[in-house]
């Protein structure tokens, strides 16, 4: 086929590129082929990325085109990085609708790629939804034009750029966006360690938003981790005597930033794949697995039945604190225990975190607008539920009733006037 093809004049001309659409457009047609147009190669300004702008036809395009696509083509244990499809969203249903009525849709954005699923060389980055609708069109006998973005020879960090952008609307969450981040710069370990403890289920991704799954989001095992870490670290610096006069400061990873987290990227990177192998991190993983599963069972089969009281475990302030609270324990092998053991239920709870009686919960110098401990992700949430975790470990019979939960906020407060000394 003789293919007219140019690069746009704010373009850098490049061989690989050039051969590599040529390569398409011999294997897959386009409209603009078809007609004697010629095919004009552009750049990105940002990323340097190269791609074309073409018509494809819907029984050309719906056959080729690969929805899971992944981030790291080389790796098998590169999960989907796209958002789930929402098949029974109102306006899905409409889009399919419309694309079996003869809509064409415009700018879905694709990488030619055919180094993984070579029998789905389109993959795609934006426009999941649509392009489903193009199949299910199909399905039906409806076969248009639709307009692509396809990009070539993206480099690793140019393909998370462009999952990143592709998705990014008031629709998509800050999970989706970690967990691409996770998957392009760390790779497949976090939900690997996820997997192995009873975080995840086995081959079970990281949600792309927590308001649909009940499990650990991608934020949430960083913080899991980094806490258990800097709780770990603090310990080395407090004798015994010193544990239970010093209040803590459990962290909470920033999420969707577009950036890594600066405390879980220092710690990844100072220990490298023995992070992974840490065998009290993986005990602790493990024990707040079970911590989780029983704060939803217990909920689920109760007479308050509540998502938020299912998922009380995986709070940003109960998580971080519990993570933090494990590492500060390390080197207290009885108290450890204790805290890595599932509580047994207050009287009259049906739960072992009793999250009815920390949403109702407020400290007498609490203001009337508090919503209960454990429902926010303040540092001063944080910090109180930390001390609480250590109240617990004093004692293994203790349960999460009115009285420990007071012992442990009133004990941070103390610890905190006595941090700043006497005032007049």
């Amino acid at each position: 086929m003789n293919v007219k093809i140019v690069f746009d004049q704010s373009s850098t001309a490049n061989v690989d590129v050039e051969k590599t659409v040529n390569e398409f457009l011999n294997k897959i047609e386009t409209l603009e082929i078809s007609q004697g147009n010629k095919i004009i190669i552009h750049q990105d300004g940002v990323e340097k990325s190269y791609y074309i702008r073409c018509c494809l036809l819907g029984k050309k395009a719906a056959p080729l085109t690969d929805l899971n696509a992944r981030l790291i083509p080389e790796s098998s244990d590169s999960f989907r990085a796209n958002r789930g499809l929402l098949t029974k969203n109102k306006t899905f249903q409409r889009m399919s609708q419309d694309a079996v009525s003869g809509r064409e849709f415009n700018d879905i954005i694709v990488e030619y790629n055919n180094s993984y699923s070579p029998e789905n060389p389109l993959k795609v980055w934006g426009g999941q939804h649509r392009s489903k609708a193009i199949q299910l069109a199909l399905e039906k006998g409806t076969s248009k034009y639709h307009g692509f973005r396809v990009y070539f020879c993206l480099t690793k960090e140019q393909r998370s750029a462009l999952a990143l952008v592709s998705n990014t609307n008031i629709n998509v969450s800050n999970d989706l966006f970690d967990r691409q981040l996770e998957e392009t710069l760390i790779g497949p370990h976090l939900r690997k360690w996820c997997e192995r403890v009873g975080l995840l289920a086995e081959n079970e991704d990281f949600p792309d938003a927590k308001s649909h799954a009940e499990r650990v989001t991608t934020q949430l095992a960083r913080t899991f981790v980094v806490n258990f870490f800097l709780g770990k670290e603090r310990r080395s610096k407090l004798s015994a005597e010193e544990l239970d006069k010093n209040f803590y400061e459990p962290y909470l990873c920033q999420s969707g930033s577009g950036v890594l987290d600066e405390q879980y990227s220092a710690i990844v990177k100072s220990r490298g794949v023995d992070l992974w192998k840490d065998k009290g991190l993986e005990e602790a993983g493990k024990a707040f697995a079970q911590l989780t599963k029983a704060q939803s069972e217990s909920i689920r089969e109760s007479k308050i039945n509540r998502k938020g009281f299912r998922t009380k475990a995986l709070t940003l302030s109960v998580l971080p604190a519990w993570a933090y609270v494990a590492g500060l324990l390390q080197l207290d092998p009885s108290r450890l225990m204790v805290h890595l053991s599932v509580p047994k239920a207050a009287k009259g709870a049906p739960d072992p975190l009793n999250a009815e009686e920390m949403s109702q919960y407020k400290h007498t110098e609490d203001p009337p607008t508090y919503r209960g401990l454990g429902n926010r992700s303040s540092m001063m949430d944080r910090q109180r539920m930390a001390q609480v975790f250590l109240a617990r470990s004093l004692n293994s019979e203790a349960t999460f009733d009115r009285k420990l939960i007071d012992k442990g906020v009133s004990t941070l407060r103390g610890l905190k006037n006595l941090s700043v000394g006497y005032t007049s």
